[in-house]
Formats: C-alpha cells, sequence, structure tokens
C-alpha cells in the first residue's frame, strides 16, 4: 500500500497531511513534537488581504484551515470592505491555545492518518535519489514511505538572534533540525539564509486599556470557511496605539545592540514585515507606526503587539514597550526575537511542488522562500494533493494564476524564483477580479471535483449554493421592470426614470442602486431566499451585484488571458538542451537554463524574456518534434 510522510506539523505539515489523507492516501505526519502541532510562534491570526483569499481557497478545495479559525477565532473583521468584493479579505485572531488544540484534534479524528513524535534526519532511496524508501529518524529508526512532502518551517539550522546573543533553535524552545539541513545542502540544492521575526508578548494587567483606541470586530463575526454555520468563541475587541517620538529615539540609540543592525544576521527579512528597527530606519519621514494590541488567547493573559517585530536585548524591548501610551508599566512574558533559517530556492521545483532531481519529494511553507501561515497553508495543500496523485500515477493539479491566488503565489515562485521572504499581496494577481475570496467555492468547484476531498454532502452543499446563484442571475435577466411592475417604486426611489423597460439585471447594473434597493427588488424574487445550506443573502447580494457591473471588466480580461492561456498549453519538453538553441539571445538562453520553465506561459513571466523570445521558442520547439 502506498504512503505519504509529511515531516513538520506547522501549518503546510497540517494542509499536507490532512488532504493527503482526506484523499484516501495512508498518512503519517512527523513531528518533533506532537504538543506544538498548529503552533502560532509569531502573530496569532489567520487571513487579511491576500492571504484571507488563500485561506478561503483551500477551505473550498478541501483544507483544514478555514474550519481551524471558524472554530477557534476570537475576533474577525473583514478587511477593505469599502474597497470592493474582488479585494475585501477575512481576517480572524485566533485563540493560539484552542487553535493548536483543534487542530491536533482533528488530525487525530481523520481516517487514514497517524501523527508520530520524532526528529527527521535524513531522506533514503534505493537508488541515487530515486525510488524513495523513507525518512530515517534520529532515533534510528525509519518510516517507510512513497513520497514525502518537507514542512519544515524555520526548524533548517534554525537560529534565533536576540541582540548579540545566538541560540541555535527552530523556534522558541524548540531544538533546530541540522541532520536533514545537511544532507539537503549535500545533495546540491541550492540554498539561503532567510530571517523572520517576532513581537514581545506582554501582561495584560500591566497594559492600561483606557489610553489605547478601541477596535470592535465585526457584529455579527463572518466565518472563514464555507462549511461553518456558526462561530462558537466569545468574541473580544483588539486595540491600537502608535509610536511615540521617545520610541523612535530608544530605537535609534541602540541600532547597534539590534542583531540586525549589529551585524548578526546575514539572512534576508520580509520586506513587507518589517522589524522595528527597519520602520524607523528605512521610513524616516513617517514620523509615527501604528501597532496593533491583540489578545492571543482566552486561556492566558498575553498579548502580543503586531507591528512591533524586534531582536533587540530584553532591556531595550522593555524600553521602547512603556514609551508607547498606556504601556508605561508593561512587563514582558516574553521578549521578541528574530530567526534565521534555512530555506531552497524555488527554482528549483516543478509547477506540482516537487523537487527537480529528488525523486518523491515536494517542499512546502517557509522552505521555499515564503512567510506567513496562510502562504505555508496553500503550498501545503498542493504538495499533499499531488503527492497523492503522483502515486495514483495522475496527472498533478496546478492551478493557473486566473484560477486561485495560491496559483499565482505557486507560479511567482516556481518562475520568477525570489530572494527575500515571500508574501501574498492582492497586486500580485493580475486577473484579481475574478479572484474574490466569496467566490472561491465556485471559482474553484471543478478542481475541488477531481480532487475528491470533501465528503459527498459538503460537495453537493457548494453545488448547491452554485447552482442557487446561477438561478438568480437568470432570474435577474428575465425579470422585467416597468412603471408599472413591483419593481417600477424602487427604480423610481432610486432616480430612475422609467421611460421604457429594462431588466432587473440592467437596472442593478446602475451605480445609483443601493444595497437596500437591491434588497428590496431581490425580495420580489422566488430565486432569493430561502437558500441553500450556507446562503447568506447579504454576501450573495454583494456577489451578485458585483458580477453584474464588472462584467464588461472581466470580459475585456477574459480576452487577453486567451493568448496566456495557449502559451500555458504549449510545453518545453524536459530534455531540450537550451544551450543548442539559435537565434535566442545569450540573457535569453541563461534565464531558461536557470528557471527552467515547464511551459511557454511561464517563460513569458519570467523578467526579462521578451515576447518574440517566447515566439522564437515556439518556433524552435515545434521545428525540434518535427525532426
Amino acid at each position: 500500500m502506498k504512503h505519504v510522510v509529511v515531516i513538520g506539523g506547522g501549518h503546510a505539515g497540517i494542509e499536507a497531511a490532512y488532504i493527503s489523507a482526506r484523499m484516501g492516501m495512508a498518512t503519517t505526519l512527523l513531528t518533533m513534537n506532537l504538543d506544538q502541532i498548529g503552533q502560532m510562534s509569531c502573530n496569532p491570526s489567520i487571513g487579511g488581504v491576500g492571504k484571507g483569499h488563500m485561506v478561503r481557497e483551500l477551505d473550498a478545495l478541501g483544507g483544514a484551515m478555514g474550519r481551524l479559525i471558524d472554530a477557534t477565532g476570537i475576533h474577525f473583521r473583514i478587511l477593505n470592505e469599502s474597497r470592493g468584493v474582488a479585494v475585501r479579505g477575512p481576517r480572524a485572531q485566533a485563540d493560539k491555545v484552542k487553535y493548536r488544540i483543534a487542530a491536533r484534534r482533528l488530525l487525530e479524528q481523520t481516517e487514514q492518518l497517524k501523527l508520530r513524535q520524532g526528529t527527521a534526519a535524513c531522506l533514503r532511496w534505493h537508488e541515487g535519489t530515486r525510488h524513495l524508501s523513507g525518512v530515517e529518524l534520529l532515533d534510528g529508526s525509519v518510516l517507510p514511505c512513497d513520497a514525502v512532502v518537507v514542512t519544515s518551517g524555520t526548524f533548517l539550522n534554525g537560529r534565533i538572534l536576540i541582540g548579540d546573543r545566538r541560540l541555535e533553535a527552530g523556534r522558541a524552545g524548540e531544538p533546530a533540525s541540522t541532520h536533514l539541513a545537511e544532507q539537503l545542502r549535500a545533495l546540491g540544492l541550492r540554498h539561503r539564509r532567510l530571517k523572520t521575526g517576532t513581537s514581545p508578548r506582554l501582561a495584560r494587567a500591566s497594559i492600561d486599556f483606557t489610553k489605547l483606541q478601541l477596535q470592535p470586530g465585526d457584529d455579527p463575526p463572518r466565518p472563514f470557511s464555507f462549511f461553518s454555520t456558526s462561530i462558537p468563541q466569545p468574541q473580544v475587541p483588539c486595540h491600537i496605539v502608535h509610536t511615540t517620538p521617545e520610541t523612535e529615539s530608544i530605537v535609534r540609540e541602540n541600532l547597534s545592540k539590534s542583531s540586525l543592525y549589529g551585524g548578526h544576521i546575514e539572512g534576508v527579512g520580509p520586506r513587507y514585515c518589517p522589524s522595528i528597527e527597519d520602520k524607523f530606519v528605512k521610513f524616516p519621514a513617517k514620523g509615527r507606526h501604528q501597532i496593533f494590541v491583540e489578545p492571543e488567547s482566552l486561556e492566558t493573559e498575553e498579548i502580543y503587539l503586531a507591528g512591533l517585530s524586534t531582536s533587540m536585548p530584553p532591556d531595550i524591548q522593555l524600553r521602547m514597550v512603556r514609551s508607547l501610551p498606556g504601556f508605561e508599566a508593561a512587563e514582558i512574558l516574553r521578549p521578541g526575537y528574530a530567526i534565521e533559517y534555512d530555506s531552497f530556492d524555488p527554482l528549483q521545483l516543478h509547477r506540482n511542488l516537487s523537487v527537480d532531481g529528488l525523486e518523491g519529494v515536494w517542499f512546502a511553507g517557509q522552505i521555499n522562500g515564503t512567510t506567513g501561515y496562510e502562504e505555508a497553508a496553500g503550498q501545503g495543500l498542493l504538495a499533499g494533493i499531488n503527492a497523492v496523485r503522483c502515486l495514483r500515477q495522475q496527472e498533478p493539479i496546478v492551478l493557473g494564476r486566473d484560477q486561485a491566488y495560491i496559483g499565482v503565489m505557486v507560479d511567482d515562485l516556481v518562475t520568477k524564483g525570489t530572494d527575500e521572504p515571500y508574501r501574498m499581496l492582492t497586486a500580485r494577481a493580475e486577473h484579481r477580479l475574478g479572484l474574490a475570496c466569496d467566490l472561491a467555492d465556485g471559482r474553484l468547484l471543478a478542481v475541488t471535483r477531481e480532487v475528491g476531498a470533501l465528503r459527498p454532502e459538503e460537495f453537493a452543499r457548494v453545488e448547491a449554493r452554485v447552482a442557487q446563484r446561477e438561478n438568480l442571475k437568470a432570474s435577474c435577466d428575465e425579470a422585467w421592470v416597468t412603471q408599472t411592475s413591483p419593481f417600477g417604486p424602487i427604480a423610481l426611489e432610486a432616480g430612475i426614470r422609467l421611460e421604457s423597460g429594462m431588466s432587473l439585471s440592467e437596472l442593478f447594473r446602475r451605480q445609483v442602486i443601493s444595497p437596500a434597493h437591491a434588497d428590496a427588488c431581490l425580495s420580489l424574487l422566488d430565486d432569493w431566499v430561502p437558500g441553500p445550506p450556507g446562503w447568506d443573502p447579504v454576501t450573495e447580494r454583494d456577489l451578485l451585484l458585483f458580477d453584474l457591473r464588472y462584467a464588461p471588466y472581466r470580459d475585456r480580461e477574459a480576452k487577453l488571458l486567451e493568448g496566456h492561456r495557449a502559451w500555458d498549453h504549449v510545453r518545453i519538453p524536459s530534455d531540450l538542451r537550451v544551450e543548442t538553441l539559435h537565434g535566442i539571445s545569450r540573457e535569453v538562453l541563461e534565464k531558461l537554463a536557470l528557471h527552467r520553465p515547464e511551459t511557454l506561459g511561464q517563460a513569458s513571466r519570467i523578467p526579462g524574456i521578451t515576447p518574440a523570445a517566447v515566439t522564437l521558442l515556439h518556433l524552435l520547439i515545434h521545428r525540434q518534434k518535427g525532426m
């Protein structure tokens, strides 16, 4: 019987193991500490703009993260809500203690999935790096397997830095993984050092919350998962505070004591989640910086300061914290720290996230140069799916840039690579009008069917909701609005004179039709409420208006996409020797050799490769096939 082993119990590992088992494959999740499965080492939150889109997508495909945050979230907000359906993103603050417990319980209750505590020492093959045989542990035992998904997070040669102190660790209080890191380096994989960081945790009782800006959550909170019916945890507010001139003065006076500016860090940090030291140095005109004051759990009194990531010595951290209004008597329970770790060049991955030259091996998460729970989870899900499909001799699942934010992320990684920790942003998706997170269930329906991880009743629920949307659109096309129709008074109230009739769809395309006007019209239709399970009238009304009003822009985008899709279907032969191609510049040949694109579409997205070069490459491939 075929078997998959997933190394690592972080967010990538959870998704890889969970989806593999849900697809019916015998799976083992190997982790150094079973009690730390699903641990939120940094900010205990899920989602946000771009990131929330990916959580909805992996939920639609059968992943775990959306369900887990709904079960354990204590503060939910929709970000960018005023900017429209396409770019708004759900975000939730997790109870990190309950999240970890819920993650382990979910895995323990999943059929075909076993948990195992231990440290991976090396991968074993029958012949060189062909025919994977298993994973050897530090205790000498071997887990036999036919495929392995490595989701090692920050543990590969991990090193924690606080001031001038260095600690070999994969996370605070946990040892680094050195043996597996050394084997992967010895196999010739291109590697680099990356860095991330975390903020200090404070004692709640030491903070004067009356001096802080209250940030309430949404009421009622809206679930992440398409399959959740409620939010069970009590909801609590977060708060906002800003740095002061004193904060900046403390940071600048002590820059030499920071691990980052004291020359102790060699790794590259995330551009879009900088440390507080970087914020003051790189953005001197900013003046002050926003800090989010967020509870870590209902079970503890720890408070997380999102936006105050630092590697300063503990005594300097305390001075920085106490310079904030309301934090004059604050007590630090756990100081912030920076952490360096090994990552491997994602250009060495195929589009299915398997590693070139290492048969039976997939990488997911921070090992590929990304940062963030959501980015890791999206990769873990795809790696798990494709490991199973490979063992079943099925074609891999490759999500296009126009299908999912997860597809954008993977294409960016394996086509362009990254020289800094990669974070998902909506700006990275050129087709984001079609990638609204609330439509992920319908958008990915065909892929979800092919993956087969959802239970039959879950899949039927998604199908019913998608069918209801189509029926509703058809009803709007057929309903006729005139002065004497039931819709007439509503149109008149909105300031529309109906000299001739129009369909309800055409009426809804008018910007003067407010959500309240739309609700009044929709209440007259039989296809409105009650809907199938999971049908939310407010969300569905917003999605309908978005679909109707942005249809011309999406149609224009679809025409542009036709050309891109054509290139994406032209495969570059794996045995093509680029050095033998004549008529292509040396720069393009070097980029082709480095990036190893699998299709012409991938090649066209590599910086420096022109459309003319892609056209010439197409002709050369066609000529070679004809020989």
